[in-house]
Formats: structure tokens, sequence, C-alpha cells
């Protein structure tokens, strides 16, 4: 049987970044939520499930940290979202400027908006950003 974590214990992180976002939405959305909502999704031949990492609030608008962008994860997100055209997911970025890998021209915010997916970038205001992105 699963443990049930306390109201006032922090969530388990996977990075520090994800600690640090927490830090600073649970100041301006009270009710944020870490990992909260698990969805199904098709990869060719296989299902999955992906758990977005914040939900402050709106339905099905999430946000979704990374430090590290592989392409195991941008193939996920590509199905995910083929899967599941009604939900949104903004990236927030640790560094937007990042290359994809070694030599590519493209970096993390340009794969994100060649794909379809709304970004920020944690070096800037992104809560600002994030909130404006919200009302829209």
């Amino acid at each position: 049987m699963k443990k049930k974590r306390s109201q006032n214990a922090l969530p388990n992180f996977k990075s520090k970044f994800e600690r640090k976002i927490w830090e600073e939405l649970t100041k301006e959305y009270r009710n944020c939520k870490y990992e909260c909502d698990s969805y199904k999704y098709e990869q060719p031949v296989i299902y999955r499930t992906y758990t977005p990492d914040f939900k402050t609030g709106r339905a099905k608008v999430y946000l979704e940290t990374k430090g590290k962008l592989d392409l195991e994860t941008r193939k996920k997100m590509i199905w995910f979202k083929d899967c599941n055209p009604n939900i949104r997911v903004i990236f927030l970025f640790q560094n937007a400027d990042v290359k994809l890998r070694k030599g590519s021209k493209t970096s993390y915010g340009e794969w994100a908006t060649k794909s379809g997916f709304e970004w920020l970038d944690a070096r800037k205001d992104w809560l600002s950003a994030y909130k404006e992105m919200l009302k829209a």
C-alpha cells in the first residue's frame, strides 16, 4: 500500500531545479500541485504514461521544467501532444539557448517553437511571462 504524504511535506522532486521552481510557484499559487495528474499517450506500438511536473490551478495547463532536453524526451512530448491535443504543456527551460546536442544549430527554445510548444526561460522573468500566458 502506498504511504500517504502529509499535507505539509514537500513533494519528492526529481531535481533541484524542480524544487526551486516549486518554491517560486507556491508563493504565487497556493494550490500549486506537483505531478498531481497522469495521462496516457501512445508511443507507436507502446502505451505509456506521462506525468507533467506542475499544475497551478488551470484545467489541462501544465508547466514542464527541463534542465536537459534529450531525444527520448523530445519524442515523448511530441507523441503526448499528438495523443492529447486539448492539454497545454508549457516548457520552462533552465536555459532555452542550450543546443539539442553537440554541433546542433537548434536550441531547446527553437525546438519547442518548431514543435508547437509554448516555452519560457528560467533565466528571465519567467513567472510574469507565465502569468501572461495563462491569461490567453
